[in-house]
């Protein structure tokens, strides 16, 4: 049996350096500036739990592992927990925080328009995760499918209802959000907002990937994480 994919992202504000971290593609966000590297890293599980992530780039060289410190958040097919990373990128030291996502439903893609997945990590166990699916031929991004969880604590906080407010630059690409987050028993709507540091676009087997890092807000805390966008490319009918 196939085991499920893992990715990871880390998110280091003291250096400005993020990165997001999968088996297929590889790509480091330094300030502003993003780097894509094809090869991707060869990720896989430590028998302590951790996973370890490496990259040989002859140059911005990968050594990481990522030790889960809270969690999981369970949505959208997949377990999602938030980490202490530890290594080296480039070779400078790296200490942050960081998400190892497990994915063991992928989006079926044949029944998809888009997807947009949002992480912020705000302290070790305090993060958001949101996860927006919009079905094949439905342009309204009201008629999403949206899910949220919020791990506070020892708390793993399901949300009931949630809304994504996404602006657009003309490209399509994501540039800040707004998150509305309703949860049991709570009579008002928590909110989180989020505006991107950078940014890249991939094409990756017929999805159009918008991969990106934001800063994050939320009820007086500040934090880092991910907004990525997929979206199906529509096939060529014939004329």
């Amino acid at each position: 049996m196939t085991e499920p994919a893992l990715s990871l992202a880390f998110f280091d504000p003291d250096r400005r350096l993020s990165g997001e971290l999968r088996g297929g593609v590889t790509i480091l966000y330094e300030g502003p500036t993003p780097t894509a590297f094809a090869e991707g890293c060869k990720i896989h599980r430590e028998e302590d739990g951790s996973v370890a992530a490496l990259l040989d780039t002859g140059g911005a060289d990968i050594a990481l592992r990522f030790g889960p410190m809270a969690g999981p958040a369970e949505l959208g097919g997949a377990r999602s927990w938030v980490c202490r990373v530890r290594g080296e990128v480039a070779g400078a030291p790296l200490d942050c925080l960081g998400v190892a996502t497990e994915t063991v439903d992928p989006p079926r893609w044949e029944e998809l328009e888009a997807v947009r997945s949002m992480t912020a990590v705000f302290e070790s166990e305090r993060a958001l995760f949101c996860v927006a699916r919009r079905a094949r031929g439905t342009q309204v991004h009201g008629e999403e499918a949206v899910e949220a969880v919020l791990l506070a604590g020892d708390e793993v906080l399901r949300a009931e209802e949630a809304r994504v407010s996404t602006v657009y630059d003309g490209d399509g690409r994501q540039r800040s959000v707004g998150l509305e987050i309703w949860f049991p028993e709570e009579d008002f709507p928590r909110r989180a907002f989020g505006r991107v540091t950078s940014g890249t676009s991939l094409e990756l087997s017929g999805i159009t990937v918008h991969a990106s890092v934001f800063d994050w807000r939320m009820e007086g805390r500040e934090g880092a994480g991910t907004y990525d966008l997929m979206v199906r490319e529509s096939p060529v009918e014939a004329a």
